[in-house]
């Protein structure tokens, strides 16, 4: 198990900065600041989430220690976000707008705990489908979308302006089936299993 603690928890303003830093660090093309104030402040249909470290600040394991973002940014508090996401909540459908993960933090799973909190939104606000789009390029991602049930659903073309990658539209199962609630349940539990996390959502 990893021995660090994490919350999931309601993005807000103060913390755009530390989200903002790993946008930088995960996407050519970031989104100015404006806009994710605007989402947070008024857009009723969107939430964003953070997941963030609750660990006291204690060495870092040798694949973590010193990394660049701290001398960069200044990063001297354990107590940081390390992960983010959003999701648009539109009638029946619930779309994944963005999802990245701190480079210093990957391959723990909270890529996959950010997935399976923004399945419980959408499963409580009545959505009867989740969808999003990912560059074609990018298939870790693709597979982990796939794990919880989505599938391919079209092409954007040139969807990215960075450079004009298309875009594959990936669409879940049903959201009131039953697998897509057995696949949510188990792949909490797998996590459980790995992280020490708790939800403020």
């Amino acid at each position: 198990m990893v021995d660090e603690a994490f919350v999931v928890e309601a993005m807000r303003v103060e913390q755009l900065d530390q989200v903002r830093r790993i946008e930088r660090a995960c996407f050519p093309t970031p989104w100015p600041r404006s806009a994710y104030r605007r989402e947070i402040e008024k857009n009723d249909r969107a939430r964003y989430l953070v997941v963030r470290s609750t660990s006291e600040a204690t060495p870092a394991p040798k694949r973590r220690q010193f990394p660049l973002s701290n001398l960069l940014f200044g990063r001297t508090d354990a107590r940081d976000v390390v992960a983010y996401c959003g999701v648009w909540v539109m009638l029946d459908e619930a779309h994944i707008t963005t999802i990245a993960v701190d480079p210093d933090y990957r391959r723990l799973g909270l890529g996959q705990l950010l997935i399976i909190q923004m399945a419980r939104i959408a499963l409580q606000a009545r959505a009867t489908r989740m969808t999003l789009e990912v560059r074609m390029s990018n298939e870790h991602a693709q597979a982990l979308y796939r794990k919880y049930g989505f599938s391919d659903g079209g092409v954007r073309p040139r969807y990215y302006s960075d450079d004009f990658e298309d875009a594959l539209i990936m669409r879940s199962e049903d959201l009131s089936s039953c697998s897509f609630a057995e696949r949510i349940d188990v792949g909490e539990a797998e996590l459980r299993r790995r992280l020490t996390w708790s939800s403020r959502l």
